[in-house]
C-alpha cells in the first residue's frame, strides 16, 4: 500500500472513531435571560384636594421688589416640620437676592391685593414652570423672579406630606417632598427616608433597567458619578409613598451613567417616573420611612394634629409680614366679640389690662390666654405716671401684676404706660419694658367706624405695633373688618411675643419691631 492510501486509510478510520465518539447534540440549552425587573416606570400620584386641609395654618409672601411669591402650609404646633418647609422658602428667597442683589424684606400689598388667599393651590406643583411664573396668584410681578407653590401629596394616618416646587425665571426649578408624623412630631425631607445606602442600589436597578433592551448582562454596574449622585439625591428628596405600597421617584432628564454611555444609550430625554416596591425598598429605607410605608399601605384616615392656638406657635416675623394688634384699657363686654373674630381667622393679639378690671373678670382673661393670647399690665387704675412718685407708679405695676398672676396663673413681663407717658423713673420703678406703638386707631377719640378701618388697616408696615381699646364699641364692630383688611394686604397677626420671635422684650421703650 502506498504512501496516499496508508494515510487515507488512517483518516477513513480516524474519522469512523470520531463519529462514535461524538456526544449527541444538547437541545436543552438557551441564552441566559434577563431577571424579573425590581423596577417599574410608573406615573406621578395625583395631589390631594387642598380644600380639604383649610384648617392647617396656610401662608403667603409677597415682595415684588425683589421678585418673590411663595405658598405654604404649616402644622400647629410641629416646629420640625415648619422649619424644613420654611428653609426651602428661604433658600428659594437667598437665591433670588444673590442673583438680583436686592435685599429680602418683609413687604405687604396696598389694600384689595386679595393677599388673604393664602396656602397652597391643587395642582400648582404639576404645572409648568412657565404657567407658574406667569400667573399672579403664584409667581412674581411680571414673570421675573422665584414662585414658590405647593401641593398636600399624602396625608394618611399621621402622615402629612407636603411637595413644594420652586421655580425662577434664570430657568431654576426644584421640587422637595417635607413628611411630618403628626403624632411625634418628627419630619423628614423625602430624601431622609431613604438610607445612606439606597441611591446607590436605586441608581444600579435604574441603570440595569435602561440596558435591558441592548442584552448587555456582561457589564458590571458601578457606582454613580457626582452627575449621578447630584441626579438621584434631587429625585429622592421628591419621593411620594403610595397606599399601594410603592415608593414613586421622579427621576430628572439626562440620567446616564459610564455604563450605560459604553453601551451607546444616549441620556434620557424626559423624566422618568420610578416604581420602587415596597419588597425592595423594605431594606433601603430609615425607620420613619419605613413606618410611613407601613402606614401607607393601611390608608388610613389622616390625622391632623391637635389644634394649637395662633398665638403658640413661632412666626418669622423676618420671613413674613406680621403686625401686633394691641388692645387697652379692659376686660370688657366687648373683649369676647374681639376673642371671637381673632379665632375666625387664627390670629393672635396682645391685651393690656387694667388691675381694676381684672379682678372682675377673671374667666375671661383665663380665656384670652388660653386662646393663646398675651395678657400684660396697663397699670391698676390708669393715671398718668410720669405724675406720679416712684411709690404710687410701684403700687400701680404690681398690684397689676398679682392680679394678672392671680387670675390667669402666668405673671405679666411687659408693661404699657397710660396714655404712652412715661420718664426714667416709671421705667426704672417699673422694671420692665415699655410697650408703646406705631399707629394709633384713635378709636377713643369717637371718630367714624371707617376711619378706625382706614388707620387700622391702611397704616401698618410690617412690624408694626397697633394701638386700640377693647372697651369702645366702634374697636368691636369693626374688629372682623380690621382683621380681613390686615390678611388681604398680606400681613399676619401676632402678639407681642411672636413679633419679638418668641422673646419679650426686658427693658426700654418699644414702639415697634426695628
Amino acid at each position: 500500500m502506498n504512501r496516499h492510501a496508508k494515510i487515507a486509510a488512517l483518516a477513513a478510520v480516524g474519522l469512523a472513531l470520531s463519529a462514535c465518539s461524538a456526544p449527541a447534540p444538547d437541545t436543552s440549552w438557551a441564552p441566559p435571560e434577563w431577571p424579573t425587573p425590581t423596577l417599574t416606570v410608573t406615573t406621578i400620584p395625583a395631589h390631594l384636594d387642598a380644600d380639604a386641609f383649610s384648617a392647617l395654618p396656610a401662608f403667603r409672601i409677597r415682595n415684588d421688589d425683589v421678585g418673590v411669591q411663595a405658598r405654604w402650609i404649616e402644622l400647629p404646633g410641629r416646629a420640625a416640620f415648619d422649619s424644613k418647609v420654611t428653609e426651602i422658602v428661604r433658600a428659594s428667597i437667598d437665591a433670588r437676592v444673590s442673583a438680583g442683589g436686592v435685599a429680602y424684606a418683609p413687604a405687604v400689598s396696598p389694600p384689595g391685593s386679595g393677599l388673604a388667599d393664602r396656602g397652597c393651590i391643587s395642582g400648582s406643583t404639576n404645572r409648568t414652570a412657565s404657567d407658574i411664573l406667569a400667573d399672579p396668584l403664584l409667581g412674581p410681578k411680571d414673570g421675573a423672579g422665584v414662585a414658590v407653590v405647593c401641593d398636600i401629596v399624602v396625608a394618611t394616618g399621621p402622615y402629612l406630606g407636603q411637595r413644594i416646587r420652586a421655580v425662577s425665571s434664570d430657568s431654576t426649578d426644584t421640587t422637595v417632598v417635607v413628611y411630618a408624623n403628626t403624632s411625634t412630631g418628627e419630619a423628614a425631607t423625602a430624601d431622609e427616608l431613604w438610607a445612606h445606602h439606597a441611591l446607590v442600589t436605586l441608581h444600579g436597578e435604574i441603570v440595569n433597567l435602561l440596558r435591558r433592551d441592548t442584552d448587555s448582562l456582561g457589564v458590571s454596574v458601578q457606582s454613580p458619578d457626582d452627575a449621578g449622585r447630584a441626579l438621584m439625591s434631587a429625585a429622592l428628596a421628591q419621593t411620594i409613598v403610595t397606599p399601594d405600597g410603592t415608593l414613586v421617584v421622579p427621576v430628572a432628564a439626562g440620567f446616564t451613567s459610564p455604563e450605560l454611555r459604553s453601551l451607546g444609550i444616549t441620556p434620557t430625554t424626559e423624566r422618568l417616573i420610578i416604581g420602587v416596591p415596597a419588597g425592595l425598598a423594605a431594606n433601603l429605607l430609615t425607620p420613619l420611612g419605613a413606618d410611613l410605608l407601613s402606614v401607607a399601605t393601611r390608608a388610613g384616615q389622616f390625622t391632623p394634629p391637635a389644634t394649637t392656638p395662633a398665638g403658640r406657635d413661632p412666626v418669622d416675623c423676618t420671613l413674613v409680614p406680621c403686625v401686633a394688634l394691641t388692645y387697652d384699657d379692659g376686660p370688657s363686654e366687648f373683649t369676647p366679640g374681639i376673642l371671637d373674630e381673632l379665632a375666625k381667622r387664627h390670629g393672635s393679639a396682645t391685651f393690656f389690662i387694667t388691675g381694676e378690671r381684672a379682678r372682675f373678670n377673671v374667666e375671661l382673661l383665663k380665656r384670652t390666654l388660653d386662646e393663646g393670647h398675651l395678657v400684660e399690665n396697663h397699670t391698676f387704675s390708669h393715671p398718668d405716671l410720669a405724675q406720679l412718685s416712684s411709690a404710687r407708679v410701684a403700687a400701680e405695676i404690681e398690684e397689676t401684676n398679682a392680679a394678672i398672676l392671680a387670675a390667669t396663673g402666668v405673671p405679666a413681663r411687659v408693661f404699657r404706660p397710660p396714655y404712652g407717658e412715661y420718664n426714667d423713673m416709671v421705667l426704672q420703678t417699673a422694671g420692665m419694658a415699655a410697650i408703646l406703638w406705631d399707629v394709633d386707631s384713635l378709636d377713643y377719640a369717637k371718630v367714624s367706624d371707617h376711619a378706625v378701618l382706614s388707620r387700622a388697616v391702611d397704616l401698618p408696615r410690617p412690624g408694626s405695633i397697633v394701638l386700640q381699646h377693647d372697651i369702645h364699641p366702634n374697636t368691636a364692630r369693626t374688629a372682623g373688618a380690621v382683621y380681613d383688611g390686615l390678611l388681604d394686604r398680606g400681613f399676619v397677626l401676632v402678639n407681642l411675643e411672636q413679633l419679638f420671635n418668641g422673646e419679650l422684650p426686658t427693658s426700654g421703650v418699644i414702639r415697634r419691631l426695628p
